[in-house]
Order: structure tokens, then C-alpha cells, then sequence
């Protein structure tokens, strides 16, 4: 039932404004935001169908070398990938079958979305490449640590790999659109912390967090990845264990920072670190285990090259 409102000189936009939730209203301006931006990323289409495969029980190779197969630079990266020292030894493998069968599927699933990831940068790195280098080395370790983390609050390691390769995805649709005046508020605030934040909410109404996961939203990938995004700056809450993916992304953007920028800006979140159940005496090994998973990932390192 509408509510009866007495005053006529309201209009009617500023009556529905009283009563739609705040997160409606933002969700609204976040909308016409998206709406107005001339060259959004592409969709990840091929991402979100192999992340679906994952929760398949009856999944097969075919299915994983169809939709690889879709894009040639994604079928050539894999190659690559299978091809390299640290998996070659023999013949060259030529075709996506044995090397999906090689790698396994979540290797190739890792790949794959980087690839695709690394993709949405080529606007960002053609204008700003100090800057897109290193959002994409810290994109690719909070990924990679996400995984890590994933096991401590049963999340299917690829969620926890997408939900870190895309948290920052709204830092790019921002300076996408806004150039050189968002490449400069970031610099100002920092790559880490509230002062971004902050700067976003006074100048745009929302930040990189909420834009980010709205996009994916309308994208079309799973809400607890788009509830991670959104919440990787907030703490999230330690009585819901649904709120495991979040708190992973969290922990795991916090040390990519302190790994990357050795930022001092850089605090761990009390309530993220309850939910995997870590303690500050943890950081060091855990530390030393990330190290040890990025040598194995220095092509997707490379890929915003």
C-alpha cells in the first residue's frame, strides 16, 4: 500500500526518496552510474559458466574445452601455461583436452579469469601503467591468498579466487570514467584504508566497494562474491558463517597490501581474522605460503604486460 503524504508541494520523486532504504537509494545511484560509462569491461561470460561447473557434480572435460575454446586468448594462455618449465618436460601439448586433463580444472580456472581480468585493464594500462602494474600485482595476491584462506571457512577455493581477482573492480570502472581525477585521489588518499573511502563517498556518493560489487551483480556472478566485494574494507560479522568468503577477502586484500606496499596504513580486521581463526602469531608462516604460491603464478603476473 502507498503511503498517504498530505503536503502536495513534495514531488514525487522526493516522497519515493523518504522511504526507499538507504542501500536502495545507493543501489539506484549506482545504477545510473554504470548506466552512463561509455566502455564498461565486458562481461566475464566464460568465467561465471566455469565457476558454475565447479558446484556440478556431473561435469566433464568436454564441457571446460568448449567454453575455454570460446576465446583464442584464453585457449593460447592455457597452452602457455601447460607448455611452461614448470609443467613441461615432454612432448608440447597442442590441444585444450590433454591440457585441461594436465593442469586440472582449477589451474585452468585460475588462468582463465586472470586472463580475462587482465583484460579489463587494457584501458587503465594504456593511460596509467605505474598504476595499473600495481593493481594488478596486488589483484593477483589477494587472489591467490584468498585461495589460500578459502579451505579455513569450507569455500570452494575458485570462489575464493574470483572474489579476490575481482574486489577491486570498481577502482577500474572509476578511473575508467573519471581519469586522471580518480588516478589522482587515489595517489592523494593512498591505495589502502579509509581515506579512499572516504574521498569516494564525498565526491561520488558511493565507493569502489559498492560499485564494484554491483557491477558484478548485473554481471551475473554468485551474491556471495558480490557480498565479499562489497564488504572487503568492512568488517565483516563473526556471527554468520556465511560471511566466511568475506572475511577471506578481507584478511587476504590486508596482506596483499602489507605484502606489496608494506603499508602502515595496513591493519588486520579483528573480525576476519575470528572467522579463519588466526592469530597475529599465524601472519609470518602464512606470509611465507603466499611467497611460495606466487612463484608458481609468475605468468599471471605478467599478464597485464
Amino acid at each position: 500500500m502507498k503511503a498517504q503524504i498530505s503536503d502536495a508541494s513534495l514531488d514525487a520523486a522526493s516522497v519515493a526518496d523518504r522511504f526507499l532504504p538507504i542501500q536502495s537509494l545507493e543501489m539506484d545511484k549506482i545504477n545510473r552510474y554504470i548506466d552512463n560509462i561509455r566502455h564498461l569491461p565486458p562481461a566475464p561470460t566464460v568465467a561465471v559458466q566455469l565457476l558454475n561447473l565447479f558446484s556440478d557434480p556431473n561435469r566433464d572435460v568436454d564441457r571446460i574445452v568448449e567454453l575455454v575454446n570460446v576465446d583464442p586468448s584464453l585457449t593460447a594462455a592455457t597452452l602457455k601455461r601447460c607448455n611452461s618449465a614448470s609443467h613441461g618436460g615432454g612432448e608440447p601439448v597442442t590441444d585444450m583436452f590433454q591440457a585441461v586433463c594436465q593442469l586440472g580444472f582449477y589451474e585452468v580456472y585460475c588462468i582463465v579469469t586472470a586472463m580475462i581480468a587482465s583484460q579489463t585493464m587494457t584501458q587503465v594500462r594504456a593511460k596509467y601503467a605505474s598504476d595499473a602494474t600495481r593493481l594488478w600485482r596486488h589483484t593477483v595476491t589477494t587472489a591467490v591468498t584468498a585461495s589460500l584462506l578459502s579451505r579455513r571457512v569450507h569455500t570452494i577455493d575458485a570462489t575464493a579466487f574470483t572474489a579476490g581477482l575481482l574486489h577491486d573492480i570498481g577502482k577500474l570502472v572509476f578511473i575508467s570514467k573519471e581519469g586522471i581525477t580518480y588516478a589522482q585521489m587515489v595517489r592523494e588518499s593512498g591505495f589502502y584504508g579509509s581515506k579512499l573511502a572516504i574521498a569516494e563517498e564525498q565526491v561520488f556518493g558511493f565507493t569502489h566497494a559498492a560499485l564494484g560489487a554491483r557491477l558484478l551483480a548485473r554481471w551475473g556472478l554468485p551474491e556471495n562474491i558480490c557480498t565479499a566485494v562489497k564488504l572487503h574494507h568492512d568488517p565483516p560479522a563473526t556471527d554468520e558463517k556465511s560471511n566466511g568468503l568475506a572475511a577471506t577477502v578481507n584478511f587476504a586484500n590486508y596482506l596483499a597490501h602489507k605484502m606489496i606496499d608494506g603499508s602502515t596504513m595496513a591493519h588486520a580486521c579483528p573480525q576476519a581474522m575470528d572467522l579463519l581463526e588466526l592469530t597475529p602469531e599465524d601472519i609470518p608462516s602464512l606470509l611465507q605460503e603466499v611467497d611460495k604460491s606466487l612463484e608458481g603464478v609468475q605468468d599471471l603476473l605478467q599478464m597485464h604486460g
